[in-house]
């Protein structure tokens, strides 16, 4: 008998890869913070000694959800500006409220906030775009989950910074902080092709192959950006990437709504990422990522929720069915097979933000990122088919335990890393003042 950590026995196993099939009454054995092995429960039973053990027999098993887009802070805005697109969403309502009201310690309250909101919903790793990384970083670190911290490069003057040469400066500095970080890594966000101007993206790609970190950036999100780009450029924002090396395989394009044939073919001649956010394209009238073209053509497509302000949940399970029943609206019924929306939202998203060797998939030698649902409750129940229950129920209001490196974050509405007396009260001082 080989002794171990842990070992997690379930109804039903999701692997994800390298087979998506599931594994009945499975179980995942954990050592050192990393996957032992995963199979059937009799087998690993016979072959390893555990220090711990969870039986979890009306549940599925399956790796941590990756939200490869938020705004985590943005929390606290939630239901600030509805029934608006985006460019009066974003101009005439939030970047004003943004400028009142938000600070350093808005960003902790309005951080943990989220990290309760994504823990309790079954995301363990997320990519955050926001002003005061600095801030949000040990936010993460504290409550035990990964990230993705891009710090936020624009080049007028915003809470955070006077500018892109000011947002540089910081985010560097963050990046020099964070270098060895197990769980938390750095990333380059300039907001968006038109706010930055063509000297500070080309910056943002020299400083980020420097030192080796990836880009995300908000690209194509409406008709009228392209539009715009096309009679200043004579052509889309993309093309101008193109020609400017922006496009490769480091580059995580978020939102992604409005792409013609040429530009999806650039996209997968240089490898980009691209995070899909249905829930907020749709509520902001932008449009819809068309994912089935970019899969044909080859394009790694991961999940995002947004900001809450723009969304008003961050629930990847709710992205999942949204995108999959997106992928049948637009390609018929046959599309959007829950296989591949459980795909998206795990081990595609880790793809996106360079970390599919480590998380997204229940694999031997991977991180024990994994999250486990019960499938019991009359919403999801009988389970003929467990990726259906997740994908089309109401599975994030099922998640019942979440580990991070083989670390139990949350157990039955018990958070192990989070006061949520304390931050009820943060949250409330947080908003004074918001309106």
């Amino acid at each position: 008998m080989i002794p171990c950590d842990l070992m997690i026995r379930s109804r039903w196993c999701l692997p994800i890869a390298p087979d998506p099939k599931p594994i009945e009454r499975g179980a995942v054995a954990v050592e050192g913070g990393r996957i032992l092995a995963i199979g059937p429960a009799a087998d690993l039973d016979a072959r390893y000694l555990p220090t711990a053990a969870f039986d979890l027999s009306n549940h599925a098993v399956l790796p941590g959800l990756v939200n490869a887009h938020c705004h985590a802070a943005m929390s606290l805005l939630r239901g600030a500006a509805e029934d608006l697109a985006l460019d009066a969403w974003l101009n005439d309502a939030i970047w004003p409220l943004e400028g009142r009201v938000v600070s350093a310690a808005f960003v902790r309250a309005g951080t943990d906030l989220a990290i309760a909101e994504m823990l309790r919903s079954g995301i363990t790793c997320f990519a955050d775009m926001y002003f005061f990384p600095e801030e949000a970083a040990p936010r993460v670190s504290a409550a035990g989950l990964r990230a993705q911290i891009a710090f936020p490069i624009i080049d007028f003057p915003n809470p955070w910074s006077s500018g892109a040469t000011e947002g540089f400066h910081k985010g560097l500095e963050l990046n020099d902080a964070y270098r060895d970080d197990p769980r938390i890594g750095i990333a380059f966000g300039p907001h968006s092709a038109y706010s930055v101007e063509e000297a500070n993206l080309q910056k943002t790609l020299m400083y980020a192959e420097e030192v080796g970190r990836p880009i995300q950036i908000h690209l194509h999100e409406t008709a009228e950006e392209v539009a715009a780009a096309v009679a200043r450029n004579g052509h889309s924002w993309v093309a101008q990437l193109a020609a400017t090396g922006l496009l490769n395989p480091a580059l995580q394009a978020v939102h992604m709504t409005q792409l013609s044939d040429a530009d999806i073919e650039l996209v997968a001649e240089h490898g980009v990422q691209v995070v899909h956010c249905p829930t907020s394209n749709l509520k902001l009238a932008s449009g819809i990522c068309p994912v089935g073209r970019l899969a044909a053509n080859g394009v790694n497509v991961a999940l995002g929720t947004d900001g809450a302000a723009s969304n008003n949940a961050l629930d990847l399970f709710a992205e999942a069915r949204l995108a999959a029943l997106l992928a049948k609206h637009l390609g018929g019924a046959a599309e959007g097979r829950v296989e591949d929306a459980l795909r998206m939202a795990t081990l595609n998203g880790a793809a996106a933000l360079g970390l599919a060797d480590e998380i997204g998939s229940l694999e031997a030698g991977k991180q024990a990122d994994l999250i486990a649902v019960d499938l019991s409750g009359p919403a999801l129940s009988p389970v003929r088919d467990p990726a259906a229950a997740l994908v089309h129920g109401p599975a994030a209001a099922a998640v019942s335990h979440v580990w991070v490196a083989g670390r139990c974050l949350y157990e039955e509405g018990d958070y192990k890393t989070l006061d949520l007396v304390g931050l009820r009260r943060r949250v409330e001082l947080a908003m004074e003042g918001c309106g």
